[in-house]
């Protein structure tokens, strides 16, 4: 199959997938629901269809990614030109090759009694030759027919051949590449972005394109809002309590907001996100490689950084600061003049800095190293920081490592060793050696 026909309502299109389903014999279940269609495979990979009756447009979601066809006078076409069910067939065959169990012939099904047709007995008054060679010459004229259709479509009322699937798509794409941060709401979602009473959900983009955060109500595809973080920036907003569906776009021609980059890559992501109230959620997207598509994803929640109370100093030079409610000491310093807030970890062999930070800061020159971490092994950087302080402190060419996703910037052992520290349950005290 390589063409849709034109004003064809979901059912029907729903009723040709299961009927490639079928032809394939092998073990898919399929699961109808509404306007989405699920097709799952015996190794638990899963295939989305989700058709919009509205646009007629249908996303097709996958474990390679996800993509909108747009319906336009009989066609549903992607922006690369690749038609809906002939995507869908390469993926299924994709799917299918991928395990040996999803190769399984599906289980035999008892047998239903189905009446018995009634028999019509027709009088043979002459050979049907002639009806057979009326079918085939039929046939082959519907097949040249079809075949012209598909090279030649079919011309306007104004005798201009109207540009369809790529160049009436490129006309939807805009121009202008939008700001960091740039929120799109689409019709009928009801999803909203600047209420303050809603969790905060930073957006932090740490890889080398532009990225493109496109949510949806769980199981269904269909764009809610999209965010757009540029490369080496962050953006805040604040999403109602629940669970989305997240599909990221990657590239650098920008195209629209519902589909991202006309020449990128848009990836989907089993776990949706989850966003509780009164939890902050960090979302910092990294690259994993050379290639636009090496793309890595880090969801965590966030704590607001704590305020430290404000020290005080003696005549000797010396800083007395007091514990915070939580437990933990916190002291004033900057970094190539950033100003930072670092929380004593003794701990801690390094001086740890959040990536954010660091590029405040001008750090650029960074050695990758691995790290452990309480949460396992995490690839981070060592750095060389020519000029740092610590209250009135100052300390010249001290070695920080560089964590991605760092929540609190940690004062270790390699700059506290330069002091005199003492503490007891609430205060700590500390003075050149």
């Amino acid at each position: 199959m390589t063409e849709s026909p034109g004003n064809e309502p979901g059912s029907a299109l729903f009723a040709r997938i299961q009927q490639m389903v079928e032809e394939r014999g092998v073990d898919i279940d399929r699961h109808l629901n509404g306007n989405a269609l699920k097709l799952e495979f015996a190794d638990g990979q899963r295939i989305l269809i989700n058709y919009d009756a509205q646009t007629h447009n249908v996303w097709l979601a996958a474990r390679s990614g996800g993509t909108e066809f747009i319906h336009d006078n009989g066609y549903w076409r992607a922006h690369d030109r690749s038609e809906l069910l002939s995507r869908l067939g390469e993926i299924m065959e994709q799917t299918i090759a991928s395990n040996p169990l999803n190769a399984r012939a599906p289980a035999a099904k008892a047998p239903h009694a189905v009446p018995p047709a009634p028999v019509i007995f027709h009088e043979a008054k002459q050979s049907h030759g002639m009806r057979n060679v009326l079918i085939v010459v039929l046939a082959g004229l519907i097949g040249f027919w079809a075949a012209q259709k598909l090279n030649n479509p079919q011309a306007g009322a104004d005798g201009q051949t109207p540009a369809l699937a790529l160049n009436k798509l490129n006309l939807r794409c805009e121009g202008t590449f939008p700001p960091n941060g740039n929120v799109t709401l689409f019709p009928d979602s009801g999803l909203r972005a600047d209420d303050p009473n809603d969790p905060e959900v930073t957006l932090k983009n740490d890889h080398t394109h532009p990225v493109l955060l496109i949510l949806s109500a769980p199981q269904t595809a269909i764009p809610s809002m999209s965010v757009l973080v540029r490369a080496g920036q962050s953006t805040t907003l604040h999403l109602p309590a629940g669970q989305y569906d997240m599909m990221f776009s990657v590239g650098t021609t920008w195209c629209n907001p519902r589909s991202g980059f006309s020449e990128g890559h848009l990836l989907k992501f089993d776990k949706p996100l989850a966003v509780e109230a009164e939890k902050p959620v960090q979302l910092a997207m990294q690259t994993s490689g050379a290639g636009m598509e090496d793309f890595q994803l880090f969801v965590k929640t966030t704590h607001p950084e704590a305020t430290a109370p404000p020290p005080t100093f003696t005549g000797e030079g010396n800083m007395a600061v007091q514990r915070h409610p939580n437990g933990h000491f916190y002291l004033p310093g900057t970094i190539a003049d950033v100003p930072v807030t670092f929380m004593v970890d003794t701990g801690a062999s390094v001086t740890s800095i959040s990536s954010e930070l660091a590029r405040a800061a001008g750090i650029h020159n960074c050695k990758e190293v691995q790290f452990q971490t309480a949460n396992g092994e995490a690839t981070g950087c060592l750095a060389l920081v020519p000029h740092m302080t610590l209250g009135n402190f100052e300390l010249e060419n001290i070695t920080i490592a560089v964590m991605p996703n760092l929540e609190t910037n940690l004062l270790g052992a390699n700059v506290l060793r330069h002091f005199q520290v003492s503490q007891n349950d609430s205060s700590m005290l500390i003075g050149r050696k």
